[in-house]
C-alpha cells in the first residue's frame, strides 16, 4: 500500500507543475508583467480634449496605457505593452498613417482599438492587455 501511495506522489509531484504552469497559448494577460492600476479621471477635465473615435496616451500599466474613447460615455484602456512580449518589451506607438490603430516599433505587430486591441498584422497574437473601466458621474475609473 505504500508504494502505490509514493508512487501516486511521484506521479503527481511531476505532473502538478506542469498543469499549473501558463502554456504559450494561454490568456495574453499571463504574459505582461501584472501592474496594480487604479486611475481617476475627470470627464471634463483630463478628458476634455479626448474626442469620440480618438484615444490618448496615459500614464500607468507596464509600459504606459492608451484610453480609447468610443461613444459619449463608453472608454476602453489597453495596455500599451506589445504582446509578442516575453521576445521583447516594447509599447506600442500610434501609427501615424492609420486612425485608430497602434504599431509595435520593434516587431511591427499593429493593433486597431476600435476592434478590442486585436492584432491586425505582425507576429503577435494576442490582444493588448484590456483593463476595466466605469464611468460614475463624471469620474472615469481604471483599474485591473
Amino acid at each position: 500500500m505504500s508504494i502505490i501511495k509514493t508512487l501516486i506522489s511521484v506521479v503527481l509531484f511531476l505532473l502538478l507543475p506542469g498543469l499549473l504552469t501558463p502554456s504559450c497559448n494561454s490568456n495574453r494577460g499571463q504574459l505582461i508583467p501584472y501592474v496594480r492600476v487604479d486611475i481617476y479621471l475627470l470627464l471634463y477635465a483630463d478628458l476634455a480634449d479626448l474626442g469620440i473615435g480618438n484615444s490618448k496616451l496615459i500614464q500607468g500599466g507596464v509600459n504606459g496605457i492608451v484610453l480609447y474613447r468610443e461613444s459619449d460615455f463608453e472608454f476602453y484602456a489597453y495596455d500599451r505593452t506589445c504582446t509578442l512580449w516575453p521576445k521583447h518589451d516594447e509599447a506600442v506607438v500610434e501609427d501615424p498613417t492609420f486612425f485608430g490603430v497602434f504599431e509595435c516599433p520593434d516587431c511591427g505587430s499593429t493593433y486597431l482599438l476600435m476592434n478590442g486591441g486585436e492584432p491586425n498584422s505582425g507576429p503577435a497574437r494576442h490582444a493588448l492587455v484590456q483593463y476595466k473601466t466605469s464611468l460614475s458621474g463624471d469620474v472615469l475609473h481604471i483599474s485591473n
